[in-house]
Parts: C-alpha cells; structure tokens; sequence
C-alpha cells in the first residue's frame, strides 16, 4: 500500500515532459497526443514494476534486519550463559578451595591437641569426620 502511488507519478512525470517537448518542438496535436497516450502507458507499466521492486526489497530488508535482531539475542543469551557457568565454576572453586583450606586447619588442629604438634605428612584414620558437613565443608570443633 506504501507504494501504491509510484507508477501513477512516474507515469505522470513522463507525461508531463513528453508535453513540454512536444511544444518546445512544436508537433502537431495528433502527433502530440500519440507520443503522449504511448509515454503514458509504456511509464504506468515502469511505474509497476518499479513499485513492485522497491516494495520486495523494503520487505527483504525488514526479514533481514529481523533475522539479525534474532541472531544477536541468541548471541547475547548464548553469552549470558556461558558467564553465569563461568561464574558459578569460580564460586565452586572458592568453595572447595576455602574447604581444603579449613581441613587444613583442622587437621592442625586436630594434630596439635592429640600430641603431633604439628602437621603431619599421613593421613590419621582417627580424624575428626564430625567437623565437616556432607559437602566437606569444615563446619567447627
């Protein structure tokens, strides 16, 4: 509908300068209104077809820009995603990084107050499991 009015003014167009050249040239009438009525319907048929063109590329450019608008969200999501996976990878690696770190601690502890003093290189089977939740997170004395 947008374009409804491109062949009626390129139609019109022609018509007018075939009219201007017509008396600049000064033609008979019936020569004038021959070479009139052919410009008019020879330029009202260019007028379709250029109506028609235009009109499919506008709605090629409209399914692209929309494909490309698609393309990007999937993109951003697809980003999204893979930052929260990446975050929560860190936040589980300082989990389990402060755990390693409390049993650490209390296995020193647990080393202290049983006559080791200090850290031993073996692993005491007499370890306090208690002091761990069932993540392994070291939960106290």
């Amino acid at each position: 509908m947008k374009y409804r009015f491109i062949p009626a003014f390129i139609m019109l167009l022609a018509g007018l300068i075939t009219c201007i050249l017509g008396l600049v040239q000064k033609w008979p009438v019936e020569t004038n209104l021959i070479a009139l009525a052919i410009v008019l319907v020879v330029f009202y048929v260019v007028g379709q077809i250029a109506g028609q063109v235009i009109g499919r590329v506008q709605s090629e450019r409209k399914a692209m820009e929309e494909l490309e608008k698609k393309r990007r969200e999937a993109e951003e999501a697809r980003l999204k995603a893979e930052e929260e996976e990446r975050e929560r990878l860190e936040r589980e690696e300082k989990i389990a990084q402060e755990s390693e770190r409390r049993r650490k601690i209390a296995e020193e502890r647990y080393a202290k107050t049983h006559g080791g003093g200090g850290a031993s290189d073996e692993y005491d089977d007499s370890f306090d499991e208690d002091a761990f939740d069932e993540y392994g997170n070291y939960i106290g004395d």
